[in-house]
């Protein structure tokens, strides 16, 4: 019974469901504010009359497979990515009794899911039989692989300080010594993740002034909303792995529990949005030079400051 709940209620099915309804509710909201945007403002209470709309839009629109793909790689890889999507909420601890999956290798396994996803994207891409949606992945891969490296090295920095890679050891040994240590790590570790989410200034392989929708091209309806869901789901994963390596998980103020978890999730989620708004797209030339040249080498120098800081303030290497 525990394992039903578990896959389909929290942090299962439902949950990411319900995830992906609200952020996708809060992300038009917030940026309706930002951009003065009538339709998710107004249109409704709170604005959620848009929101039902774009979801009901999404479902009811025919799901059409172009001629000369192969249907089966087309119809496939937009599951596939929703899957690959939900499965770190499986290793994140979200309270004491949830994590599902409680292992010593919890953070690389979470690393190597959330890296999978972009492949997959990839493939979505490939296996659309246009030269557009190609490009989109050809953008989607080079983007990755140039973020992964600092999303990577900056993900490892608190099992450098650790001595852990179990997730929730991380979270009961996090302090705000530890928060001061491991914030430039932080920063890395945020501005990798724009990157790998396709997020501005990063959003390069969807842009539609230069390749139409990139890797989306050619999907709609269902397939359409499943590679949304996917992304919203991707970022649950990545803005709870932020939450559970660098802010304490779900240790709170006064209490502990599920809520401080959700807030500080917010917390990264409010800034992506306003980075979003604020932000103009850069070239993908621009996004090389300044990943290899610039945040890789921080990377490397946040990890030397990890292992430099547990020597002097905790007395270990």
């Amino acid at each position: 019974m525990d394992t039903l709940i578990q896959a389909f209620v929290f942090p299962g099915l439902l949950y990411i469901l319900l995830w992906t309804v609200g952020l996708f509710w809060f992300f038009r909201k917030f940026m309706a504010k930002l951009h003065k945007r009538v339709g998710p403002h107004y249109n409704g209470p709170a604005g959620t009359y848009q929101t039902l709309f774009d979801f009901s839009k999404l479902l009811t629109k025919e799901s059409i497979t172009p001629h000369g793909v192969n249907p089966y790689l087309f119809s496939m890889m937009p599951l596939l990515a929703l899957i690959t999507a939900m499965l770190p909420a499986a290793f994140i601890p979200w309270t004491e009794d949830y994590p599902v999956v409680v292992t010593s290798y919890g953070l690389l396994a979470l690393v190597v899911l959330i890296g999978i996803e972009p492949f997959l994207l990839f493939l979505t891409g490939f296996g659309s039989e246009n030269k557009y949606s190609f490009l989109g992945g050809i953008r989607v891969l080079a983007q990755s692989i140039s973020m992964e490296t600092a999303f990577l090295l900056s993900a490892l920095s608190p099992a450098l300080l650790f001595g852990t890679m179990n997730l929730t050891e991380i979270v009961e040994q996090s302090t705000w010594l530890s928060f001061l240590i491991l914030f430039p790590g932080f920063v890395v570790y945020f501005i990798a993740l724009l990157g790998l989410l396709e997020q501005p200034p990063f959003n390069i392989p969807d842009a539609e002034q230069e390749i139409v929708y990139g890797f989306y091209t050619e999907y709609s309806g269902t397939n359409y909303f499943l590679l949304k869901m996917a992304a919203f789901a991707e970022f649950m994963a990545v803005f709870g792995t932020a939450t559970t390596l660098f802010l304490g998980g779900h240790y709170g103020i006064f209490f502990d529990g599920y809520i401080f978890f959700f807030v500080k999730m917010l917390m990264v989620a409010i800034v992506m949005m306003t980075i979003r708004a604020a932000t103009p797209r850069i070239t993908l030339k621009q996004m090389l030079s300044f990943s290899w040249r610039y945040l890789v080498p921080i990377s490397l120098l946040n990890v030397a400051w990890v292992m430099v800081a547990k020597v002097f303030f905790f007395g270990s290497i």
